[in-house]
């Protein structure tokens, strides 16, 4: 019997017999096991999935293998897009453990076995990690994990130790060829699903290619030949993968995304080409195949034209083909999208990843163009009847207010940060005789020492 983690937290245990779980939870709700119908529902998993990767498959009964070479830095890093997959699945009602490493035996043993949660394991690691795991993480049988139990070894790190000859002929061939796959000393095949597509196109080779001269050759026919396709549909790509089946049956992959529909086949080569050091050819690329997995209706001309007019400023890309370069390449952390979060404090008011629309909060009082990041202090301000400041002094200038808007009154995230329990700040927008306007807030409400010490600091212009 299985459990959910309602039924966990009321003492039911998996594995019990019913009248047993039932005894602790009488209201306890049992669906009657269903493999076909649970093997249907992560084949469905699998395809969603393909948001992360474009090589995604099934490990029944409750696992998925996703290879995410060339995609992680689509998301930052490694860590970053196993939390973006927890996230996610979460989402969709789905506890998750998964695990970043070398093999694919190697994830799924520290994403059963492991510690954590989230494992990411460096190039290189893989034995290190491995080591204090029981033997049942190598996905042997119960009778081989038994026999290795009653001589001792209950470790990965005990089975290292065994002679590979005596390993083989007291326990046969299948623990010391889980070990290979987990450590990388051999190539473990995985069968992929065949995603549902937009459009797909492939070029079977006569003979295996392995230069990138000739990849970028077939690159251009298939992205020629997709952008037709794209073009009669009206659509315009947004996410592209390219396959390139080996001739020792091994698959590499990689990824592109684009800021906006796309059927112009040279802006679809450049960013493909831009990848080409990333595929390892092995012995040969015998066949390659591109696939449209998400495709939209394409922009209209005067929105492509609108573009074009902007992008002069930046030079003679366009902002989109600038953007979606930046973004598809490896390695590159610069790059990233703002979005708001729901802590008060401004300095704090925006994160590289966008939450939730949920999170997201809409201010009645403008925010400066330009944030000083920390707050610049100034000396205490004279101050009117009504509180406000009326002068001050910036960078060793006297500056005289002509009017100030205010007091903008934010609490400290106590919920977040123990030490912004009661901390308040009172800000004023002010415009000086210039006409410039300066973002200004006092630290407390200037009456109570507990809400902050009364500082003055400025935190941005407009």
């Amino acid at each position: 019997m299985a459990a959910n983690e309602a039924a966990l937290r009321r003492g039911v245990q998996p594995g019990q017999f019913l009248a047993m779980a039932r005894s602790l939870v009488p209201d306890l709700q049992a669906e009657a096991v269903s493999p076909g119908q649970d093997l249907k529902a992560l084949h469905k998993l699998a395809e969603w999935c393909r948001c992360f990767s474009p090589l995604v498959a099934v490990d029944p009964p409750d696992g998925l293998w996703v290879d995410t070479t060339g995609c992680a830095h689509l998301f930052g890093d490694e860590q970053a897009m196993l939390e973006a997959v927890k996230n996610r699945l979460a989402e969709r009602g789905h506890t998750v453990r998964a695990a970043l490493a070398e093999t694919a035996g190697a994830a799924h043993a520290l994403a059963r076995y492991g510690q954590k949660a989230l494992n990411v394991v460096t190039q290189g690691e893989t034995a290190q990690a491995l080591a204090f795991l029981p033997v049942e993480a190598l996905r042997l049988d119960a009778e081989e994990r038994d026999r290795l139990r009653t001589l001792g070894i209950t470790r990965i790190a005990d089975l290292c130790e065994v002679p590979r000859a005596a390993l083989t002929r007291r326990f046969g061939t299948q623990p010391a060829r889980q070990l290979d796959f987990a450590l990388g000393r051999q190539k473990e095949p995985l069968r992929f699903e065949q995603p549902v597509v937009a459009l797909q196109v492939t070029r079977h080779l006569v003979e295996p290619i392995g230069t990138a001269e000739n990849i970028a050759h077939v690159m251009q026919v298939l992205t020629e030949e997709a952008a037709a396709l794209l073009q009669q549909k009206g659509l315009g790509a947004r996410r592209v993968d390219l396959f390139c089946q080996r001739v020792d049956e091994g698959v590499q992959a990689i990824r592109i995304g684009t800021s906006e529909p796309v059927n112009d086949p040279s802006r679809l080569l450049l960013l493909l080409q831009e990848r080409i050091e990333t595929i390892d050819p092995g012995f040969g690329i015998e066949s390659m195949s591109l696939q449209v997995e998400l495709a939209e209706r394409q922009a209209s001309a005067m929105a492509g034209g609108d573009l074009a007019g902007l992008s002069q400023e930046v030079g003679k890309e366009g902002l989109g083909v600038l953007a979606e370069r930046l973004r598809n390449r490896p390695g590159l952390q610069g790059v990233y999208y703002l979005g708001e979060t729901h802590a008060p404090f401004p300095e704090r008011g925006q994160q590289r990843l966008a939450v939730p629309s949920s999170l997201r909060g809409v201010s009645l009082w403008p925010r400066p163009t330009r944030l000083f990041a920390p707050p610049r202090p100034i000396a205490l301000p004279e101050l009117g009847e009504d509180d406000s400041p009326h002068r001050f002094v910036w960078q060793g200038r006297a500056l005289s207010v002509c009017g100030a808007d205010g007091p903008e009154r934010l609490h400290g995230a106590w919920w977040q940060q123990a030490d912004q329990a009661g901390a308040i700040r009172d800000y004023w927008i002010v415009e000086i005789e210039s006409g410039e306007r300066f973002w200004l807030f006092r630290q407390g409400d200037g009456v109570h020492r507990w809400s902050g010490d009364g500082a003055w600091f400025v935190h941005g212009m407009f």
